[in-house]
C-alpha cells in the first residue's frame, strides 16, 4: 500500500506517527509493568504461593506475553494487518487487565490469559508498525526512530511501575490493578483514534474480508479463534510446568519456520534473516539477564534491601520497578548524543559491538551488587543506593540492546514478513523471560527463613555467578563478529 513516504534525507526528520505510536505505547507498557511489579509479591504475599509456584506462573506469563506475538504477526501479515490486530489486542489488554483487578482468585488466572492472548496481536506488531513509518533506505532513521520510541514508552513503564506498585503494596492490591486497567484503556483509545488509518492495513484486504466458514470472514474468524486459545491458556496456568516442553518446542519450531521461509527469498535477503536469528540469540541471553529487576529483584528488595534514606522510608517495589522503565527515558538522549558525536568522527560502534558493549554493562550491574551483598553480609540488608548505582549500569545496558535490536531485525526483514519476525523476536524474549524466572528461582528463600542475614547468601552466588556470565557473553559474540559481518552484508 502506498503510503506516500518521501526519500531519506540528510537531516534526520522523525514522523508525527513516531510520537502517537510512543504514545499508545507508553499506555500500554504502563498497564503492563503495573501488574509487572505487583504480580509476584501478590502471589507469594496475598495468594500464599510457594516462592517455587510464584515464580513457574510469572515466567509462564511472561514467556506468553513475549511469545505469543509471533502467532500474532503471522496472522497480521496474512489476513487482519497491523492496526486491526493492534486494536484486538488493545481491547483484550483491557478486559483482562479489569479481570485481573477484581477480588477473586478466578479471576485473576483468567485476566491473566486474557491478557496474554492480547499480547500475542499487540507486541510485535506494535514494533513492525514503527518501521512502517520511514523509508525503506533510512536506517539511520529508523535506528534513531527505535531509540527515541524506546525512550518515550520507558516513561510508561517507569510510571506504571511506581503508580501501580506504591498504591498495590501501599493501599489496595486489586485497586493497583485497576490502575493498570486504566492504561490499557488508554492505550487502546490512543490507538483507535490517534494513528492514521492509511497505516497497518491489511496488504490483502479481500483476504481478510473473504468467507470462510458458514458465511463468516477471516477477519471475524480470528477474533472467535481467539475464546477457546483463552481457554487452553487458562489450562497452562494450572500447570505453569508445562511450559518447560512447550517454550523450547515453541522457539526450535518459530527458528526452523524463519529458515524454511528465508529459502524462498534470493541469497541476500536470505543471509540476512540467517543473521537477525543468530541476533535473535542476543535477545534471549539479554533478557534472562535484565528480567532479574522485575522477578529475583522485586523479593531481594523485600528480603534485603535497606530503604531508608535518614528518616525516610521508601517504598521497595514501587522504587524497584519504577527505576528500569523512568532510567532509560532520561538516559536516551545522553545515548543518541553519543551516537551521534561518535559518529561524526567516524567512531561509531556498528550494531554488534553495541551488543557487546551492552553486556558489559552488565556484567558491571551484577558485579556492583555481588559486591554490596559481600561489603553488608554482616547485616544482611544492602542500601538502597546501590540500587540507584546499578539500574543506571543496566540501563546503559539495555539503550546499547534494546532499541538497537528492534531496529536491527526490522532492517534485516523483508517487508512481507517483518510482523513475523517482530513475532519471532518475541519467542525469542519469551525464552528470555522463561530463562530469567528459572535463573531467579535459584535464588529461592525457603518460607522457614525470615532474617536477612541468613537469606542474603542465596542473591549472593547467583548474581556473582550472572556478572561472570554477562562477560562470557560478551566474549562469545565478539569471537561472532566475522560471522555478522559476513551475514549482514550491507547493513551496519
Amino acid at each position: 500500500m502506498n503510503t506516500n513516504i518521501t526519500a531519506p534525507v540528510q537531516k534526520i526528520k522523525h514522523p508525527k506517527e513516531l510520537y502517537r505510536l510512543s504514545l499508545v505505547l507508553f499506555w500500554d507498557r504502563f498497564g503492563y509493568y503495573g501488574i509487572i511489579a505487583l504480580l509476584i509479591a501478590y502471589m507469594v504475599s496475598q495468594l500464599h504461593f510457594e516462592q517455587m509456584k510464584g515464580y513457574a506462573i510469572f515466567g509462564s506469563f511472561a514467556a506468553l506475553s513475549y511469545g505469543l506475538p509471533l502467532f500474532g504477526g503471522v496472522i497480521a501479515d496474512r489476513i487482519l494487518g497491523k492496526r486491526r490486530s493492534l486494536i484486538w489486542g488493545g481491547l483484550l489488554h483491557f478486559i483482562g487487565l479489569t479481570c485481573i483487578a477484581l477480588p477473586y482468585q478466578m479471576s485473576f488466572f483468567i485476566g491473566l490469559s486474557i491478557y496474554v492472548t492480547g499480547s500475542g496481536f499487540f507486541g510485535g506488531n506494535a514494533k513492525a508498525l514503527l518501521g512502517d513509518f520511514y523509508h525503506p533506505e533510512d536506517t539511520k532513521g529508523k535506528d534513531a526512530g527505535f531509540t527515541i520510541w524506546y525512550g518515550l514508552f520507558n516513561l510508561g513503564v517507569a510510571l506504571g511501575a511506581i503508580i501501580c506498585g506504591y498504591i498495590g503494596q501501599q493501599v489496595n492490591w486489586h485497586l493497583g490493578f485497576g490502575v493498570a486497567a486504566f492504561g490499557a484503556l488508554c492505550s487502546l483509545l490512543s490507538m483507535a483514534f490517534g494513528i492514521h488509518k492509511k497505516y497497518g492495513q491489511p496488504l490483502n484486504i479481500a483476504k481478510t474480508k473473504q468467507k470462510v466458514i458458514s458465511g463468516i470472514s477471516a477477519e471475524i474468524l480470528v477474533y472467535l479463534l481467539t475464546l477457546p486459545f483463552i481457554a487452553l491458556v487458562i489450562l497452562i496456568y494450572s500447570h505453569p510446568s508445562i511450559m518447560d516442553v512447550v517454550l523450547p518446542a515453541l522457539t526450535i519450531i518459530a527458528f526452523l519456520y524463519i529458515v524454511y521461509r528465508a529459502f524462498s527469498f534470493a541469497k541476500s535477503e536470505r543471509l540476512k534473516l540467517f543473521a537477525a536469528l543468530i541476533g535473535f540469540l542476543v535477545w534471549i541471553l539479554f533478557l534472562a539477564l535484565y528480567e532479574q529487576s522485575s522477578g529475583s529483584f522485586n523479593l531481594f528488595v523485600l528480603h534485603n534491601m535497606d530503604f531508608k534514606i535518614g528518616s525516610v522510608t521508601l517504598p521497595g517495589l514501587a522504587i524497584n520497578n519504577f527505576l528500569p522503565g523512568f532510567l532509560p527515558a532520561i538516559l536516551m538522549p545522553l545515548m543518541l548524543f553519543i551516537w551521534q558525536k561518535l559518529s561524526v568522527y567516524g567512531r561509531e560502534p556498528g550494531t554488534i559491538m553495541k551488543f557487546i558493549i551492552g553486556f558489559l554493562f552488565m556484567a558491571a550491574f551484577f558485579g556492583l551488587f555481588w559486591w554490596g551483598c559481600r561489603l553488608f553480609s554482616g547485616t544482611g540488608l544492602v542500601p538502597v543506593y546501590f540500587l540507584f548505582g546499578g539500574y543506571v549500569l543496566m540501563e546503559f545496558s539495555e539503550l546499547c540492546i534494546g532499541p538497537i535490536l528492534y531496529s536491527f531485525t526490522y532492517k534485516l526483514s523483508p517487508k512481507s514478513i517483518a510482523s513475523t519476525m517482530m513475532g519471532v523476536l518475541g519467542i525469542a524474549a519469551s525464552a528470555g523471560e522463561y530463562l530469567a524466572s528459572k535463573i531467579g528461582s535459584l535464588t529461592s528463600v525457603p518460607s522457614n527463613i525470615t532474617s536477612p542475614v541468613r537469606s542474603l547468601p542465596y542473591f549472593t552466588k547467583i548474581y556473582g555467578e550472572l556478572a561472570v556470565l554477562s562477560i562470557g557473553v560478551a566474549v562469545f559474540f565478539i569471537l561472532l563478529l566475522p560471522v555478522f559481518k559476513k551475514l549482514m552484508q550491507d547493513v551496519n
